[in-house]
């Protein structure tokens, strides 16, 4: 996108009135767990980090919370794993991830910061459900941006899916690992934890 201000400061404290965070632009830090459980462990688990990926899942209220950890080696040899941002995963007959509503609908942008004619509804990580104003017909396509307070907007490629009951478009989220879709990773995270303060540290 243009570098230039996207929005007024009317619109992105309207922004983050809807999202309830004001500390919403502030990374999250990265919390890690120190392993004392002897050499056989320690040498357990370094093997299985190097063989695969290591995790942490906790369940509640019908959920699926999958931390990825790292196991990094400090200034004196001790070893700790590091806890990545989770994947959320809603659990149910067909399990899928896990969806964050909106109070109200957020406009998406286009390239030069102006309304898109398309409002987000809802975002998961694997997709979204949005209103179209303004259009007749709902692009097949898009790249568009996710304007948050206090940082960059990121970015949201759809692929159309369907039209819901509600008169929703729903689009598939294109799949790959990028620096915004661990940015869209991050966001969701940061708004679970505050629909569901379990989830907050203390």
């Amino acid at each position: 996108m243009q570098n230039h201000p996207l929005l007024t400061q009317e619109e992105l404290d309207f922004i983050q009135s809807l999202l309830g965070n004001p500390s919403l632009g502030s990374q999250l830090s990265t919390p890690s767990l120190r392993v004392d459980g002897g050499t056989q462990t320690k040498d357990l688990l370094t093997r299985l980090a190097a063989q695969d990926q290591l995790t942490i899942e906790a369940h509640f209220n019908g959920e699926r919370i999958t931390f990825p950890l790292q196991l990094v080696e400090d200034e004196f040899h001790a070893l700790h794993l590091e806890l990545g941002v989770p994947n959320i995963v809603e659990q149910g007959s067909a399990d899928r991830p896990w969806r964050l509503p909106l109070a109200e609908p957020i406009g998406l942008l286009d390239e030069n910061g102006a309304q898109s004619g398309l409002w987000l509804h809802s975002v998961s990580l694997s997709g979204m459900l949005v209103e179209v104003r303004n259009q007749t017909q709902p692009p097949k396509r898009f790249t568009l941006w996710l304007p948050l307070p206090g940082q960059e907007p990121i970015e949201l490629r759809g692929i159309l899916a369907r039209t819901t009951e509600q008169r929703l478009i729903a689009y598939r989220l294109s799949r790959g690992k990028t620096q915004h879709s661990e940015r869209l990773r991050q966001f969701i995270f940061q708004q679970h934890r505050r629909l569901n303060p379990i989830t907050t540290s203390a």
